[in-house]
């Protein structure tokens, strides 16, 4: 008898805001690119804290969390040490944390890099599997490498794509 564990509904909701989320990450990031980087003079609520800081990138703050925007971005705060980090000599260009404290509980980081694809969708298979993930897909989507992988109540996704000009882009995000 095949014994699989069935998708439960609360485990595909929870992979489908993920996928969403990453989705708005990946658009924020192509706006970025066609703009120059620059969000301008966007009206933004009250309650959010906006930084502009020296290394260039922009830090907006609320309740719930941050996003860091802009080349001199760094790994979110609420990265686990047991995920992997951008790949070596990345130029982070996003990144966003929430707050644990209000129940959405994630993180993200996009950047590209001047690796090859292979040697990008290796990196995130081998350091997940080192790290005790279990990878659960490993796909190509519309032209993107996806990758897929959970650990404990914890799902990550990892869109890989060919920027042109020998970049790679990566948009990387977990549910915690």
């Amino acid at each position: 008898m095949d014994e699989t564990t069935p998708i439960t509904p609360a485990a595909a909701s929870n992979k489908k805001w993920l996928y969403i989320g990453l989705a708005v990450v990946v658009l924020i990031i192509l706006g970025l690119m066609f703009t120059g980087g620059s969000l301008g003079s966007a009206y933004f609520a009250p309650g959010v804290d906006v930084d502009q800081n020296l290394d260039g990138s922009t830090t907006y703050n609320t309740e719930e969390g941050s996003v860091t925007v802009g080349s001199g971005a760094s790994m979110p705060d609420n990265w686990p040490s047991d995920a992997p980090p951008a790949y070596t000599g990345a130029t982070i260009l996003y990144s966003g944390a929430t707050n644990p404290t209000t129940g959405a509980k994630g993180s993200a980081v996009a950047y590209n890099t001047s690796a090859s694809l292979a040697s990008v969708v290796e990196y995130y298979n081998s350091r997940l599997k080192a790290e005790g993930w279990t990878v659960t897909a490993n796909a190509d989507a519309a032209g993107m490498r996806v990758i897929t992988a959970t650990k404990d109540t914890r799902t990550m996704g990892v869109y890989i794509g060919d920027g042109g000009n020998g970049t790679v882009n990566v948009t990387a995000g977990i549910e915690l």
